[in-house]
């Protein structure tokens, strides 16, 4: 089996039950530390939902990411620039960020855009793109990395890290073999590895990572990230008008947006 990043040869882990039907192979990669499933032929039965039943930290991980994301937006890059979430999921982090004053917009191939209604993401060129607990979803990393840089060469994402060594799927959460989504797991020296091939400088902090063609301080992204969850976001919010009220006068102005029926 070859590795889906570097395309070294990997070694088996174990194999292990996937949404309790199928017996999967789990491979390291010796050369980039990247670990895989093997090839995914479930992944239609395993995306009959855009979220899982047991994904229930949906609403707190945008609140709490969104503080991350405000300092950093607001401090190291373009504070007045269009930023972008992908795979967004239902809006959430989105309207958050556009409540704060940032000009964000959304885009999921796999979820409606429910919560920032008007505001999906059209092709272009935006200053930032979160990406938050998507990598992990990804067969081919480097096809859907190359996605997410045609709208921004900077990526501020979340995916935790994988444990060197691996440890049993039994022992960490993360491989989640209930719901077949969790098929690429990662470290430092992966993403590094990965952000290399596309000339990208990596920067991480535990679970939160970013890629991008510009040159921070690796103690500026640390200090920004932990910043802006400790309470830095409510004071960069004061610095901000809120986008809450405009973006109700901007969409009353435009033809009515078309009802979702689940």
């Amino acid at each position: 089996m070859k590795c889906r990043i570097c395309e070294s040869e990997t070694t088996l882990l174990f194999r292990e039950t996937v949404l309790n039907k199928y017996k999967v192979g789990y491979y390291e990669c010796p050369t980039c530390d990247f670990v895989q499933t093997e090839t995914p032929y479930w992944l239609d039965e395993a995306y009959s939902q855009a979220f899982t039943s047991t994904d229930t930290g949906t609403l707190q991980r945008s609140l709490i990411l969104g503080k991350s994301t405000i300092a950093l937006a607001f401090f190291a890059f373009d504070r007045h620039a269009r930023f972008i979430d992908y795979a967004g999921g239902y809006g959430t982090l989105t309207r958050y960020m556009r409540d704060v004053g940032f000009d964000f917009y959304s885009t999921d191939l796999y979820a409606t855009n429910f919560m920032a209604r008007g505001f999906d993401a059209k092709p272009g060129n935006y200053e930032l793109a979160t990406a938050f607990e998507c990598f992990e979803h990804f067969v081919y990393p480097g096809k859907e990395l190359e996605k997410i840089l045609a709208y921004s060469d900077s990526i501020f994402f979340t995916t935790q890290p994988c444990p060197k060594p691996a440890p049993a799927i039994k022992n960490w959460w993360y491989y989640a073999p209930h719901h077949g989504q969790h098929i690429a797991l990662y470290r430092p020296k992966t993403l590094a590895y990965l952000g290399g091939q596309y000339g990208l400088h990596y920067y991480n902090l535990l679970n939160y990572h970013l890629f991008s063609k510009r040159k921070l301080s690796p103690f500026v992204f640390k200090f920004l990230v932990i910043a802006g969850r400790l309470g830095l976001s409510n004071v960069v919010s004061l610095f901000l008008k809120s986008r809450t009220l405009s973006d109700a006068d901007l969409l009353q102005k435009q033809p009515p947006l078309p009802v979702h029926v689940s």
